[in-house]
């Protein structure tokens, strides 16, 4: 699967259960590439270390590098040759001028999220990376990628065109719609919009209930393959003809809107949604929107979806009902009901008992939601004749998708009594109007089950919720404000009912307020977390009764969890503060969240009462010098957050990983993997250092975990050194074959060592090279094939190259898909280079060199530390601790070639990182392998 960076990542299966297995990647060039592995919750995640930035920024989209999502839902190569995206812009200036990037085409314009719907060619997707980042050949490492990681040409942010999905009669009268209809109140006047599955327009309960319809799925049309959407229809406006007028619908005098967003399957994408959310709103002028549907990720309302409710809410006054989804936990609630302005329907059955599978708030900032409850259990309305068991006029379906319709039906009641309120007074005086719960709180059920009658009937009605996301330094205060649609004055006597909230926590600005007919009063909210207890949420009611001493009109109100500033700071090996990433994971959550930390070093956050682990992958200074390059870990695996607290990432303080064996080695591979078991969820993430790092370090943790479980782990594959430079006075020990390259046999030589400024030919005009090593200093304007092919002209029996950038790189010298360079080329990184430099233009300079194409040996070596990053990482491999096995490659090719890797898995990993390595397969070799509590392929 090509991700949209332009690297290519491959996995295989492996085990009976198919749930893990190997990944490799590789960038557009077929080298392998630096990227980090995560495991979370059964989802393997894939991200180049080019796109993590942009990630903890926010601006790209992490879903992009889900890797089993991607190819459950058919966006593999194999199944897509084009990547489909959603783009938004800085501001309607850039949307306007922004020219497509490379590599990708306009599909169509969508202006609720002022950005577009593109189609990246997987082919071009490296082009199409380089044209939205300006990303070059310069490499900054891990964790030390530009700060402000800025997308070009006013580009805001990138998601993928994501898969959106249904979320799945008496019921009628238990929210009170027959007491609306004796009054004549049919909704009749009040256009709805349906965004689902499509219709069965030949439906005899909906024969004339449809005023248009419209299909956003490319090559299908509105026929309704799935029957969902006109189970949903048919909730909202059916006419019950095929039951004599039993099983007719909400607000049976409605008209439909029907926009078909998902196919026969039932699945759709993000774009097709926000297309048809802006025609149903701006085209059709639908006073409510039905949307039983959404995605299963968490949001805090920043979504394309919810940000396009909120943006259409705003401009158009529509009102958008919303599934809260079937995910049955608390914090299940995706987009777009967690859109703020979104009325988000919970499903609670025939006893207003709330639905097993109803999802829950709060939202992931700690936000109320949902709203409101209705009927959602065995729900019978219309069955569509084009669905697989389209037999029977009518079928029962159970889920949010059926609750979220009898609010619609509700609100087209009442906005056909009210037609002058908007879509936000319309959920107002729903919410507040609504039957009440109280034996579950407000991030259960909402405010209460929806009750059309009472809202029909509605003298006074006030603010839907009153919230603060989670505890802050100072009390929060929040408007509460009572409308008066009678003609006389109404005194309303308020109460707060939060039975199991701390005395204090919700205090009224006033116990007694007077609303004017027709007019509006206000009283103040004070939230006041300071009491709350570690990790609880809490909610309640404010209550509204009249002189009559009866119940009006209700507000829901909650405060999140207990919130502490978590303070931290990135320092390099003086002490300097350095710009970084870090992966911030909170028990009991699968995923972690990627913080960007800018050029100062430092961030604050407020988090809820918890415990957290903060790690961070950082380039530090290598063991060749300043410009060589090591990889840390860095952090804390163990915060306990219970008052303000700080963290230090601190390239001070590391220590040195290292397993030493026997014999002469170079390490060839190598990785570092962290595993942690927090809450009853694991995760686990590792980061392939590839050529460019020398060595592995860790900062030691000042305390044992307690909480959970924690594992980190190494990873090197040693082999005997390819290439061995040496001088008279030094042993050069950084010296990495390059690719494309004729490498000299087998065996020990002495040879005179030259130095040739930038390998360019005119370095040659003075210079006898023939059958010398050359030492050259790499050069941007010098190509990496020029210089070769200058030293072969030259007669050079040896190039060795000065690396002119930080780390180590592997390059190709020979050309493209063609034959190799007629000479060996080795990089040695700039501090070791730079030395050698020095003494080759020393005259009688000589360097002896050893070449040893083959490695007669292997040693695949895992060394782990549990519950601890210990002072002392350095550990020494032998027969006690190490496997033999030997090796037979018996290969009928006649030259040999091909790849081989040894993969691993530590108890409690699924997917290993790795890739064939160029090995000749033929011959012997001896292996050593680390013997444990360890699984080898």
């Amino acid at each position: 699967m090509t991700l949209i960076t332009g690297d290519v990542v491959t996995t295989r299966r492996q085990g009976s259960d198919g749930a893990g297995g190997t990944v490799t990647v590789r960038d557009a060039d077929g080298k392998p590439a630096r990227s980090r592995l995560t495991e979370a919750d059964g989802d393997l995640f894939v991200y180049p270390e080019s796109a993590l930035p942009f990630v903890a920024e926010g601006s790209l989209d992490r879903e992009l590098f889900n890797v089993t999502d991607l190819i459950e839902h058919g966006y593999d190569d194999a199944s897509r040759e084009r990547l489909p995206l959603i783009v938004s812009y800085r501001n309607a200036g850039a949307r306007r001028t922004a020219a497509v990037p490379d590599g990708a085409r306009k599909v169509r314009d969508l202006a609720s999220v002022q950005g577009a719907a593109l189609s990246a060619d997987r082919a071009r997707a490296a082009e199409f990376w380089r044209s939205v980042t300006g990303e070059n050949a310069v490499d900054d490492g891990v964790g030390d990628a530009p700060a402000d990681a800025v997308f070009r040409d006013g580009l805001a942010h990138i998601w993928l065109d994501a898969p959106v999905e249904a979320d799945l009669a008496d019921s009628t009268a238990q929210i009170g719609a027959p007491r609306a209809w004796a009054g004549g109140n049919t909704g009749q006047g009040v256009e709805v919009a349906v965004l689902d599955t499509g219709v069965d327009a030949g439906h005899p309960d909906l024969a004339d209930r449809i005023a248009a319809r419209q299909s956003f799925v490319p090559d299908e049309n509105t026929d309704d393959h799935d029957g969902h959407g006109t189970h949903v229809a048919s909730t909202i406006a059916g006419t019950g003809a095929a039951s004599d007028g039993k099983e007719k619908g909400v607000a049976p005098g409605a008209r439909l809107s029907i926009g078909k967003v998902l196919d026969n399957s039932g699945r759709g994408q993000i774009s097709w949604t926000l297309a048809a959310m802006e025609w149903a709103t701006v085209e059709r002028h639908a006073k409510i929107v039905n949307m039983s549907l959404g995605s299963s990720e968490q949001s805090d309302g920043s979504d394309p979806m919810s940000q396009a409710v909120d943006r259409l809410s705003a401009r158009t006054g529509a009102l958008f009902v919303v599934a809260a989804g079937n995910g049955g936990e608390a914090g299940t609630i995706g987009a777009p009901g967690v859109a703020t302005s979104a009325l988000t329907v919970g499903a609670v059955d025939a006893t207003d008992t709330v639905a097993p599978f109803s999802s829950q708030g709060p939202r992931v900032d700690g936000a109320l939601k949902p709203e409101i409850t209705a009927p959602g259990v065995g729900i019978l309305a219309a069955n569509s004749s084009f669905a697989a068991d389209g037999n029977g006029a009518y079928r029962s379906l159970s889920g949010t998708s059926m609750a979220t319709p009898h609010v619609a039906g509700a609100a087209a009641l009442l906005a056909a009594a009210r037609p002058g309120l908007t879509g936000s007074a319309l959920k107002d005086v729903l919410v507040s109007s609504s039957h009440r719960t109280p034996q579950y709180d407000a991030f259960q059920a909402g405010s209460g089950r929806g009750d059309v009658d009472a809202a029909v009937r509605a003298g006074v009605y006030a603010s839907a919720t009153a919230y603060a996301p989670g505890s802050s330094p100072v009390p929060v205060r929040r408007p509460v404000t009572y409308t008066n649609a009678t003609g006389a004055a109404v005194t309303l006597e308020l109460s707060v009912a939060a039975t199991h909230a701390p005395e204090g926590m919700f205090r009224l600005s006033a116990s007694r307020v007077t609303v004017p007919a027709h007019g509006t009063a206000d009283v103040v909210l004070t939230i006041d977390g300071s009491g709350s207890a570690g990790g609880r949420t809490y909610s309640g009611q404010i209550l509204a009764s009249d002189a009559a001493a009866r119940y009006v009109a209700h507000t829901a109100v909650s405060v999140g969890p207990v919130r502490h500033k978590l303070t931290v700071h990135f320092k390099d090996a003086d002490g300097n503060p350095v710009p970084g990433v870090f992966d911030l994971l909170r028990s009991g959550d699968s995923e972690s969240l990627p913080v960007l930390v800018d050029d100062s070093g430092t961030t604050e956050m407020y988090l809820p009462e918890d415990t957290y682990s903060a790690l961070a992958y950082k380039t530090v200074p290598g063991v060749h010098g300043p410009h060589s390059w090591g990889m840390a870990l860095l952090g804390d695996p163990e915060v306990r957050l219970t008052e303000d607290t700080a963290v230090t990432f601190d390239a001070g303080r590391i220590e040195r990983i290292e397993t030493a064996v026997p014999q002469r080695t170079e390490a060839t591979y190598q990785r570092l993997d962290y595993q942690r078991s927090m809450g009853g969820m694991t995760y686990r993430t590792g980061l392939e250092t590839q050529t460019a790092y020398d060595s592995l370090w860790a900062q030691p943790t000042t305390h044992k975990v307690t909480h959970g479980d924690f594992l980190v782990s190494a990873r090197w594959r040693k082999e005997q050194p390819a290439l061995s430079v040496s001088t008279r006075t030094t042993d050069f020990t950084d010296v990495l074959r390059q690719e494309g390259v004729t490498a000299l046999p087998k065996g020990t030589r002495e040879l005179p060592l030259v130095f040739a400024g930038n390998g360019a030919a005119a370095e040659y005009a003075r210079l006898d090279a023939r059958g010398k090593a050359v030492v050259v200093r790499r050069d941007d304007d010098v190509a990496d094939g020029v210089q070769a092919a200058n030293a072969v002209a030259a007669g050079a029996a040896l190039l060795l190259v000065v690396n002119n950038e930080d780390g180590r790189a592997l390059r190709g010298y020979g050309e493209p898909f063609g034959p190799p360079v007629a000479l060996d080329v080795a990089l040695l990184s700039t501090d070791e280079g730079e030395k050698l430099a020095a003494q080759a233009k020393v005259r009688g300079a000589r360097v002896t060199v050893t070449s040893q194409p083959v490695s007669p040996y292997v040693y695949d070596l895992l060394a782990s530390w549990h519950n601890e990053i210990p002072a002392r990482m350095t550990t020494r491999a032998d027969s006690r601790s190490l496997a033999r096995v030997d090796v037979a490659f018996d290969s009928p090719l006649p030259d040999g070639s091909g790849g081989e890797f040894r993969y691993d898995w530590i108890p409690g990993s699924g997917w290993t990182f790795g890739g064939p390595q160029p090995e000749p397969v033929s011959g012997t070799r001896t292996d050593w392998v680390s013997t444990g509590d360890y699984r080898w392929n």
